[in-house]
């Protein structure tokens, strides 16, 4: 049995951020300066696959 936690407002996102990737060349991710690993989304950089940031 697999329990699913994925937040519903979360998974839109990501569908989201995967829509609008196709329109864009360039993606900056914003990190804080004093923790600059653990601030990072691990998912963005799935989702960016090949695309430069």
């Amino acid at each position: 049995m697999t329990i699913q936690w994925f937040p519903g407002h979360m998974a839109k996102a990501k569908r989201e951020v995967q829509e609008k990737l196709k329109l864009v060349d360039y993606v900056i991710e914003l990190v804080d300066a004093r923790a600059p690993q653990s601030s990072q989304n691990p998912m963005l950089h799935e989702v960016l696959g090949d695309k430069q940031n």
